[in-house]
């Protein structure tokens, strides 16, 4: 399922928040572990690729966007799962942008705190906005 090709991702970013490196040995043992299918882990490999190469404009977006909030108070469970929905609202045509927003959300409700919530959310909505007045 896309969702635990998401959720390795997640935690792959989450490991690159402390090392500064994306490790490809920690990305074949989580999608190992994820049981991923070829067809998601073929989605994972792609989430993670596009995160890397597009890691400082999706770094910006989120800057940009938290209003007064620099980006390294953004604790790094919420910064994981605001970088995998920006990346799919952004570079992923096949994935609408509701579902990356609900997907991104449910990790960071697993995964961080109860205020965080509404801090990704904020931004989503605040990108989400912006995106579709561009693309009118």
């Amino acid at each position: 399922m896309r969702k635990d090709a998401r959720e390795a991702v997640y935690k792959i970013i989450y490991a690159y928040n402390f090392t500064n490196e994306f490790d490809d040995e920690l990305a074949e043992v989580l999608f190992n572990e994820g049981n991923l299918n070829e067809q998601d882990r073929q989605f994972a490999v792609r989430l993670l690729d596009t995160i890397k190469e597009n890691y400082s404009s999706l770094t910006d977006i989120i800057s940009d966007l938290a209003v007064n909030y620099m980006l390294e108070r953004v604790y790094p469970t919420d910064k994981c799962a605001l970088l995998i929905g920006l990346a799919e609202m952004t570079y992923f045509d096949d994935v609408p942008n509701i579902v990356a927003i609900d997907e991104a959300l449910a990790l960071c409700k697993k995964y961080s705190t109860e205020k965080s919530l509404s801090f990704v959310n904020g931004i989503f909505a605040k990108y989400k906005t912006l995106i579709e007045s561009t693309s009118n």
